[in-house]
């Protein structure tokens, strides 16, 4: 039997048999079921290497199949083929987080050839039949040195989720996201590795990659357009942080209230009178600042009075269920008054279907950004993602 083997799960006979096609090309052993149960039975029996999974069948729940294959201790490959530009794929996504599960990519329709061979080729098959020990030792360590090599073989990637005028569809910014695109393991998403990089010290290092990057691409295709960009708490003990901002837009001649530097309630919290030192002195340099995940952390209203803050951006938690919990319209509602009275700004993330745009629309709400207008992007796609969004205004 081959080491590399498929299974998929996909009731679009058409699409399976060109996944099939292409693996077995890449000497890969693949199976295919339409059916759930079948799937469930086919994958206990056969352990694959590899899985590919329609998240969105009329009479399967893709989320609970991501669930059961947690529960079996799932050490396949993942590739998700559906659920882009819907809800489904964040939960995944979170799911698969919450259960250690590796999904290695995402497989967008249409469907590109290429784009299934360099999932297959870049992820190893392990042999699954294998103690579970032998496993453990096959993982990602991430720590200092894995790091390091990351950010020398620039494995680090910057991708962009547009975020967009509610009342008019202009898009009015990108926010920049950091990814590591690992050559064995694929894509990690930050909650992975930023603990490491702010425990080490590397942080610094990952978002001047984060705000170079960011910067280059904003210059290269409008001198209006805004750049989001997430700053860790570690950021604020110093001064370094202004140092790096400042020579970055020096460099690029690049307005800084451009930028909008996006921080936890928590992270301000931790020590305001140097938080006030250093995010009063950014404002002053132009800089714009974002309370980023409102209404998650612990903070009073007095402190954010106090800070100087441009914008709140109101968490995906509230806006993902804001159509069937009147908690949670009630929670935005209030917060968009709270910003409203601080002239503050409004921005709303995990915007994931029309509902929740014209509901953020009808309370208030100026911006928004999530899947429902587009996933984070890596350069390329952003640019054509741009352009046919403006094409179609």
């Amino acid at each position: 039997m081959s080491t590399n083997t498929l299974l998929i799960l996909d009731d679009d006979d058409q699409l399976a048999s060109m996944i099939m096609e292409e693996a077995i090309q890449l000497d890969f052993e693949v199976k295919h079921c339409t059916d759930g149960r079948q799937f469930m039975d086919t994958f206990i029996a056969w352990k694959p290497s590899h899985v590919a999974i329609d998240l969105v069948m009329p009479s399967i729940d893709g989320i609970e199949i991501l669930k059961m294959l947690a529960r079996l201790d799932c050490r396949s490959s993942i590739i998700l083929t559906s659920g882009i530009g819907s809800a489904m794929l964040p939960l995944a996504q979170i799911t698969a987080l919450e259960h250690e599960l590796n999904i290695c990519g995402i497989l967008h329709q249409p469907f590109l050839p290429h784009l299934l061979q360099k999932l297959l080729a870049n992820h190893p098959s392990v042999d699954l039949h294998a103690p579970h020990s032998e496993h453990a030792a096959s993982t990602l360590t991430i720590d200092q040195a894995s790091l390091e090599q990351a950010i020398a073989q620039q494995q680090l990637k910057v991708f962009y989720q547009p975020q967009i005028e509610l009342f008019t569809g202009e898009v009015m910014g990108f926010e920049a996201l950091l990814r590591w695109q690992h050559p064995q393991y694929g894509i990690q998403l930050p909650e992975a590795f930023i603990h490491v990089a702010e425990q080490t010290g590397q942080i610094e290092a990952l978002t001047e990659c984060v705000i170079v990057a960011g910067i280059q691409f904003i210059q290269s295709i409008n001198n209006t357009l805004t750049l989001s960009v997430n700053i860790s708490a570690k950021s604020l003990h110093n001064d370094r942080l202004i140092v790096m901002l400042e020579q970055a837009c020096q460099r690029f001649a690049f307005d800084p209230s451009r930028m909008i530097l996006e921080l936890t309630e928590t992270a301000t919290m931790l020590d305001t009178r140097q938080a006030e030192q250093i995010l009063g002195h950014l404002r002053e340099l132009g800089f714009k600042l974002s309370i980023d995940d409102f209404g998650t952390g612990y903070s009073s209203m007095a402190q954010l009075a106090n800070l100087p803050f441009t914008e709140l951006k109101i968490d995906k938690s509230f806006v993902m269920t804001m159509e069937n919990s009147s908690k949670s319209r009630k929670v935005i509602a209030s917060t968009l008054k709270l910003a409203e009275s601080l002239g503050l700004e409004t921005i709303a993330e995990g915007v994931e279907n029309s509902l929740a745009a014209i509901g953020l629309r009808e309370l208030g709400c100026r911006y928004g950004q999530g899947y429902f207008f587009a996933r984070p992007m890596d350069e390329t796609a952003s640019r054509v993602w741009l352009m046919h969004w403006n094409n179609q205004r």
